[in-house]
């Protein structure tokens, strides 16, 4: 018999009470967003691409959003200053606005890991545009700034303890230890009650009806861009949000991303999503399981000529990394070359890359056909080659049977016709 129904969880409908609480706190949050439209236009204009709907269920003890509605436990909103009623409507937007549920790809198993990492990455922002962060929100002050990626391999390397409060629900579930009084000291903001037996009811209203899709996330570009667009034919200061703005405007993104996107649908080939683990039932969580079909085999070459710089390779190697790391079971094979091959090291979960630990080996001219030549001999075919280059040498004419990326680093050229191609820019 599984834990939560050893604990005789029971369900109920909202009562009269929760029902005009939910009148109330949604009368108090529609004016709210009212007057972000004239403080902040830019999120103001956003939220009203949300629909605003009060709920009392134990699955939505804050507030969350499937992109197109933000559901919200009218307790926990008024149990808030109205400032801080402002930031958790903002938070929600930029959650949107920032892709992060479609960003969280690879990482479902550290799921509240990902969860503090996207936090931080909201708070921070919020809290530069003059929003007021809650106490005992995540915010890692010293990391100001840095994406939700980089903060969530922090907090797996242990850089990063974790620490805070996330201000909002990252997910759906059903009752259990997380949520019981006295393990959590609330009572999930009045949708669980448990008597003296130990036996929870759990309050679940027929309003929290969430649906989220990938096509959801990336309809939120698009209301960004005309967000922006009207915002700025108004002469509305966008100072604050100009690094976002501005990448959308220019359809550019930055080059991590653009090479997570490559190596994604790659791991997508090597894994199988089975049924939802039920482990974590009770803890709220629908978790679904991951099996490994095969290991991921990747080839980073380098081009050690005097123009590449030894930052550069580090940076672009411990992103490579970081994003196979996100996602576990693989090979990384390093090999670096000018004229000729001057190493070749293959690295794994158990001997991982140390980027302090990294020297750069070579200095020549370049020449790209020995990293071709040595991978062709080799009985096993790479799922992707990643070189990094200024591109000024010798390719070969005919492109090999493995995908490849050319990593440029600023200044260079592609090398070849064939392959694909990400501009690396340490500034970007």
């Amino acid at each position: 018999m599984s834990e939560i129904n050893e604990k005789q969880v029971n369900f109920a409908k909202p009562s009269e009470e929760d029902e005009g609480a939910k009148l109330v706190a949604l009368e108090d949050w529609t004016n709210d967003r009212m007057k972000l439209l004239g403080w902040r236009p830019f999120i103001g204009t956003l939220a009203m691409n949300l629909e605003l709907i009060p709920v009392v269920d134990h699955r939505c003890v804050t507030a969350s959003t499937d992109g197109k509605r933000i559901f919200f436990n009218p307790y926990f909103l008024n149990d808030l200053t109205k400032e801080e009623r402002m930031t958790i409507l903002a938070h929600e937007i930029w959650h949107c606005g920032l892709s992060h549920f479609s960003r969280e790809h690879g990482r479902i198993e550290d799921h509240e890991m990902w969860n503090h990492a996207i936090d931080h990455e909201v708070n921070s922002l919020l809290e530069d545009d003059g929003f007021k962060i809650p106490i005992g929100a995540i915010l890692y002050r010293p990391y100001k700034g840095e994406s939700a990626e980089t903060v969530f391999e922090l907090i797996k390397s242990g850089k990063i303890e974790m620490r805070g409060e996330c201000l909002d629900d990252h997910g759906n579930g059903a009752p259990g230890e997380d949520t019981e009084p006295g393990n959590d000291g609330t009572d999930g903001w009045s949708t669980i009650e448990k008597d003296g037996e130990d036996n929870i009811t759990a309050k679940v209203d027929s309003d929290f009806r969430p649906r989220r899709t990938d096509d959801v996330w990336k309809d939120w570009k698009n209301k960004m861009m005309a967000a922006a667009q009207q915002c700025k034919e108004r002469g509305t200061d966008m100072e604050n949000y100009s690094d976002h703005i501005d990448d959308l405007f220019s359809s550019k993104m930055h080059w991590k991303e653009i090479l997570r996107q490559f190596l994604t649908p790659m791991f997508n080939s090597t894994r199988k999503w089975l049924p939802p683990n039920r482990r974590h039932v009770y803890k709220k969580m629908y978790l679904p399981s991951m099996q490994k079909e095969k290991q991921l085999n990747i080839v980073i070459a380098i081009d050690t000529s005097g123009s590449t710089s030894g930052d550069i390779v580090k940076t672009f190697v411990s992103e490579v990394y970081a994003i196979l790391n996100s996602f576990g079971g693989y090979q990384l094979r390093l090999i670096q070359c000018d004229l000729q091959i001057h190493e070749d090291v293959i690295f794994d979960m158990d001997k991982p890359f140390i980027p302090d630990d990294f020297i750069l080996k070579g200095g020549g001219g370049t020449d790209f056909h020995p990293v071709f030549d040595l991978l062709n001999e080799s009985d096993e075919r790479p799922e992707v080659v990643l070189y990094l280059t200024d591109g000024y040498g010798g390719a070969p004419r005919n492109e090999p049977e493995y995908p490849v990326i050319w990593g440029v680093i600023e200044g260079g050229v592609v090398p070849a016709e064939w392959g694909q191609s990400i501009d690396i820019n340490l500034g970007n």
